[in-house]
């Protein structure tokens, strides 16, 4: 499946300073993905990542990137890098922490940061086949759970808001509708053999 882009408002992307003198060094710390929240991200269309999602990603150490402001001109650090991305996957979230490198955009990310203009993250990833489930309440909304995913990227953004997308990603709205004419070709197939089963029964209550 393509991938997939989220921003997620959060509270606690923050910057760090450690160390003194030359060893001095800048950081951006804070939780990438939250687990086990279900979230609006399209009119009638909720979703939810299931703590243990990306775990295969983890355990299989994989490259994941950080960007700024998910643009990969602006990337912060790799799992492969020196200094590397890390990468805590608890229970609740996915935290990461990256070094600020000593650039242009690491600059404009630390003054945003120490003034809070950044106070966001964004991941982006890619649902394996059968990784997800979807289902309709009786209201007609959707929700879906992600339960096994493969991540690729996590870092802070300036604006936060969970419906925007890149465009070289798969954008929500794509996401719901093929969800949503999935939705419909399953249920129009269902109706079509109960409508048969019943035509069925029928004529041998005729026979009879």
């Amino acid at each position: 499946m393509p991938k997939e882009l989220r921003v997620i408002e959060v509270d606690d992307v923050e910057f760090r300073s450690e160390g003194e003198g030359d060893e001095k060094a800048s950081f951006v710390e804070g939780r990438g993905v939250v687990y086990n929240r279900e979230v609006e991200i399209w009119p009638g269309f909720m979703e939810k990542i299931r703590s243990g999602a990306f775990s295969k990603t983890i355990d299989s150490r994989d490259e994941v990137k950080s960007f700024f402001n998910h643009n990969p001109s602006f990337v912060l650090s790799t799992t492969r890098s020196k200094p590397p991305l890390h990468i805590e996957d608890g229970k609740d979230a996915l935290r990461f922490k990256s070094e600020i490198p000593p650039t242009t955009y690491g600059n404009d990310l630390a003054i945003n940061l120490e003034r809070k203009n950044v106070r966001g993250a964004s991941f982006s990833f890619e649902v394996h086949p059968e990784g997800d489930t979807v289902t309709r309440d009786t209201k007609g909304v959707m929700h879906r759970e992600i339960v096994k995913a493969t991540l690729f990227e996590v870092g802070p953004v300036t604006n936060p808001a969970y419906r925007q997308t890149s465009a070289n990603l798969r954008s929500v709205e794509e996401v719901y509708n093929e969800h949503n004419e999935k939705y419909e070709r399953e249920n129009k197939a269902e109706n079509e053999i109960a409508e048969n089963e019943l035509s069925l029964k029928l004529k041998t209550i005729d026979l009879l």
